[in-house]
């Protein structure tokens, strides 16, 4: 069981960017992500700070703390554990324990697979939204009352569209 001291070790070695990097965000210039801890956050709000002042603040939610507490909130862990896993993700070797290079692999090859899934989830989040718009706009442009006729693009969009925006309330945000 990880004591005070393995935290403070952990504190020493790794930055509050480090951590947030490895686990796939990537802070802008000002040091911002966006935070994965509430919904609606678009412009980032929880910054992550480096040097003397180590750790993170979200100032959407409130949520803050060390790189220990990041983990935690981010993998639903406890204090032990996410100590245990940040050791082990950046292999300090502070408990004694260093993973073999055969298990390091594997853990940034399942880190890069999951980010390839995460962006082409985006992409199609992306594709089907502007196909949202495309449909919208037709059915806005295109009514009954300002064309005087049932145009087919109006007709396609009355069928699509609320499928179309049940799936996009279903994926936001994954």
């Amino acid at each position: 069981m990880p004591g005070n001291d393995l935290a403070r070790q952990i504190k020493e070695h790794l930055t509050a960017r480090q951590v947030v990097e490895l686990y796939g965000f990537h802070p802008d210039r000002g040091g911002y992500i966006q935070c994965p801890f509430h919904t609606g956050d678009n412009h980032g709000s929880l910054k992550v700070y480096d040097g003397s002042k180590t750790g993170w603040h979200c100032f959407g939610c409130g949520a803050g703390g060390s790189v220990i507490d990041f983990v935690m909130r981010l993998f639903g862990l406890s204090f032990a554990q996410a100590c245990l896993k940040l050791n082990c993700d950046f292999g300090l070797g502070l408990t004694g324990e260093r993973p073999s290079m055969a298990e390091r692999s594997a853990l940034l090859e399942a880190r890069r697979r999951e980010a390839q899934e995460k962006e082409a989830a985006a992409a199609l989040y992306r594709e089907k939204a502007a196909e949202y718009r495309q449909l919208w706009e037709a059915q806005k442009f295109l009514s009954p009352d300002i064309v005087g006729y049932i145009h087919p693009l109006y007709a396609e969009a009355a069928k699509k569209l609320p499928v179309l925006e049940w799936w996009l309330d279903q994926n936001i945000g994954r």
